[in-house]
């Protein structure tokens, strides 16, 4: 005799889930919406707005002139399913940051009913209306993530909720029995769905394809289930299509190391961190809700959770026993288990974010509902003890819901208006200057600034660009700015304009704007200095100037250190010294430039601090923070040595992987890009895709334009190197230059085992390279092209 565990309990009432109950169900839950809506109005209020969730409202904005994206701006992860309510939301009642969080409001609002669904299918009817009620209610966690449109998180509740719904009922009905065809399409297009949404939609798929597949083996040969992958292909096509065009860019994405402190680790923080706040019992992982209330709530909670697993462990047993007499309850214990899973496996808690776990908000409403109703049904002190624990949970997730608001809760209130002021001066202040787009120090100024602006200003972040048409906008644009907050961040943007010697003009504006605007370069034409017959002072110093990505040298971030360098004699008119480092983090934190004819008697010619890495290209001020040349300007000066002397301190080392120093050739100003892209364009008939600098790039016709795109990271890659600037190999390739880039980039492709032909193009270089037997891999370093790696031959 099979042992069920589990005690059963009494059957329910009479009454309890007649048919004849269906519309009073109908009003309960419509008013389960209403006091939802009410609770998450206490912070649609006060809108909260970061450049995350404004991502989405500009993502909104472009859908409804007809520009839909795939995914979330700048990711290879996070649909475009909010972003396409917002637009609908926006085109009822206007853009602005409250409609935005509106979209995310009504997302979670949908997902009120499916959980009675659920509920009601497993539990019972009045167990799904009170799994309704308490999600309606909070916890915190749960009403912060529902009122905040950051584009990926929130959908997973209703989705998630449908596709758990339309597991039990296969289960019940069959999966392979009749009439069940539409029920599994619908399972497949809200899977395809979700994993399109999230990719943390994994956490449904194992359990719920498992106990369908459990089931009904014969499902696999049956057509319905082919349909339903059609269905589920259907559904995730934006995402297939997306890593078609990026030749698998989540894949790639999803390669990338991150924190992860191991399973044990992040189990002890999923139990002693997660779960007390999910249940609402603390403030993250900050303290308890209150004093006595909240440590109760943790421990009937606990018990609760016990009793579920307890209880739905039984169903999974009489599954696995292919009885049919279950209530589904293995569903959401399956669920559970990978949502555990996949949390400690992936290092949710090194993330430092509880949104891992807003998934469990389809799992404790039922876990407190199920406890409750069992209760109940016991009567008497029994029933007391339920009313009682509902009451703990439902009055403390109101409790933290309301507390932490903003409308009871002052800093929260401060938090959704912070720079709302400031960014209003600051687009006013721009608009009247003219100036449409500017660079900004912060990623959190720059999207929320965008949107609060209706675009009618660009904010574009050095660190993170999520929408290369904006970085792309502003290369064209005949003016622009630099902004920075605050008098510090504005004297060491001072320092680093002068040290790529530009003449600029600023405007401070209040209360505390700078905006730096109007770069002018020295008019000056440079060519390169040959590298033949350099040599370092006191050993080789080749890898700084052998075109080779990888290569370099290093010296420690104390005063003193860095190269001599020999030039081989004297060379007249130098002025220009161009460092890539590999990455911005890596470049010297404070630097003198001395120059010498004779190596004895030394002469400063520049002071860089590097905190911006800037550089000039086509007469045009340039920065890039994964492609970081920092270029240092002095007046033109006849000398043999030139020293490279670290004057600041800081922790780490410093590196040059390449130096480029140019000589004044000529006093006219290079040709325009503009000029340079249409003969481009004439000369290839728009067919071939050139690899070129920002300033050009953004003048080519889109077909032609390519460039950095997420890759898998080899091996061999140093990790001072980005794996999404590796050009494609062993094909031809197209490489367009500044006449002055042209002999270094044409040294770079024969180093790789490239055989490269030139062509003059309006003051820039066209290098048609075709690739040799033992070709080497290339590294897009932003000007040009440098080797990288090793051959096939693994010289």
């Amino acid at each position: 005799m099979a042992l069920i565990p589990g005690p059963q309990a009494p059957p329910a009432p009479p009454g309890e889930d007649r048919p004849s109950g269906g519309l009073r169900v109908v009003w309960w839950l419509m008013g389960i919406v209403l006091l939802g809506a009410l609770v998450r109005g206490l912070y649609l209020a006060w809108p909260y707005l970061d450049s995350d969730i404004a991502v989405v409202g500009l993502m909104a904005r472009h859908a409804l002139n007809g520009d839909f994206y795939a995914l979330y701006w700048g990711n290879h992860y996070g649909g475009s399913l909010e972003p396409i309510i917002a637009a609908g939301v926006f085109a009822i009642f206007g853009s602005g940051p409250r409609a935005l969080n509106f979209t995310a409001v009504l997302i979670s609002l949908s997902y009120l009913p499916l959980l009675y669904l659920l509920g009601k299918e497993i539990i019972g009817r009045r167990a799904g209306l009170a799994a309704a009620l308490l999600a309606a209610l909070g916890p915190y966690m749960l009403v912060a993530y529902s009122v905040v449109a950051r584009g990926l998180h929130v959908e997973m509740l209703p989705l998630g909720a449908l596709l758990l719904w339309l597991t039990v009922l296969l289960l019940k009905a069959g999966p392979a029995g009749p009439g069940q065809t539409a029920i599994l399409l619908a399972w497949g297009l809200t899977a395809g769905v979700g994993v399109w949404t999230n990719p943390l939609f994994v956490y449904f798929l194992p359990p719920t394809l498992f106990l369908l597949l459990y089931s009904a083996p014969r499902l696999l040969i049956m057509p319905r289930f082919w349909l339903m992958g059609l269905a589920a292909l259907l559904g995730a096509a934006p995402l297939i299509y997306h890593n078609w065009l990026t030749m698998g860019g989540t894949l790639h994405y999803m390669e990338i190391p991150r924190p992860n402190s191991g399973i044990p680790a992040n189990l002890y923080f999923l139990l002693r961190h997660g779960l007390p706040a999910v249940v609402g019992a603390t403030w993250f992982k900050k303290s308890w809700l209150l004093p006595g209330l909240g440590p109760a709530l943790a421990l009937a909670a606990g018990l609760s959770l016990a009793w579920a697993l307890w209880r739905w462990g039984g169903d999974l047993v009489k599954r696995l026993g292919r009885k049919p007499e279950t209530s589904g309850g293995e569903v959401l214990l399956l669920t559970l288990g990978c949502v555990a899973y996949v949390f400690c496996a992936v290092g949710g808690a090194d993330s430092g974010s509880f949104r891992y776990l807003l998934a469990l908000y389809i799992l404790w409403p039922l876990v407190a509902a199920l406890a409750w109703d069992c209760l109940r049904r016991r009567g008497g002190l029994w029933a007391g003890l339920g009313w009682a624990f509902l009451a703990l949970v439902a009055g403390g997730s109101l409790w933290g819901t309301v507390a932490f608001s903003p409308f009871n809760h002052a800093g929260q209130r401060a938090v959704a208006n912070a720079m709302g002021p400031e960014q209003k001066a600051l687009t006013s202040a721009l608009r009247e200057m003219g100036i449409r787009y500017a660079y900004v120090n912060d990623y959190w100024m720059g999207m929320k600034g965008t949107f609060l602006a209706d675009e009618e200003v660009i904010l574009l972040p050095f660190d993170h660009e999520r929408h290369p048409p904006y970085k792309e906008a502003l290369l064209r644009a005949p003016r622009f700015a630099v902004v920075m907050l605050g008098e510090s961040n504005a004297k060491v943007t001072r320092q680093s304009l002068a040290t790529v010697g530009a003449s600029y003009r600023e405007k401070r504006v209040q209360p505390g704007w700078h905006v730096f605007y109007d770069f002018e370069p020295p008019q000056r034409k440079l060519a390169l200095v040959d590298t033949r017959p350099w040599s370092l002072r006191g050993g080789e110093g080749a890898a700084m100037w052998d075109r080779d990505a990888a290569t370099r040298l290093t010296w420690p971030q104390r005063p003193g250190s860095g190269p001599t360098l020999d030039l081989g004699g004297k060379v007249e008119k130098v002025c220009q010294v161009l460092i890539f480092p590999g990455r911005a983090g890596l470049l010297p934190r404070e630097l003198k430039v001395l120059g010498s004819s004779d190596g004895e008697r030394w002469r400063e010619l520049a002071r860089a601090q590097p905190y911006l890495p800037f550089h000039w290209s086509a007469e045009r001020l340039n920065l890039s923070l994964r492609s970081p040349w920092q270029e240092i300007r002095f007046a033109p000066v006849a000398l043999r040595y030139l020293r490279l002397e670290q004057t600041g301190q800081a922790r780490g080392d410093w590196a040059i992987n390449e130096l480029l120093v140019g000589r004044l050739a000529r006093t006219e100003p290079p040709a325009s890009p503009v000029l340079a892209a249409q003969t481009l364009a004439k000369t290839t008939w728009g067919l071939d895709q050139i690899w070129a600098p920002p300033t050009l790039r953004a003048w080519l016709p889109p077909p032609m334009r390519v460039g950095p795109a997420t890759r898998h990271r080899p091996a061999w890659l140093p990790p001072y190197l980005y794996a999404m600037e590796l050009m494609p190999g062993d094909e031809p390739l197209s490489v367009a230059v500044e006449g002055e880039m042209a002999p270094a980039a044409a040294q770079a492709l024969s180093r790789a085992g490239y055989a490269a032909s030139e062509q003059p193009l309006q003051g820039w270089v066209l290098l048609q390279a075709q690739p040799g037997p033992l070709t080497r891999p290339l590294y897009w370093a932003g000007l040009l092209p440098l080797a990288v790696g090793k051959n096939k031959t693994g010289d």
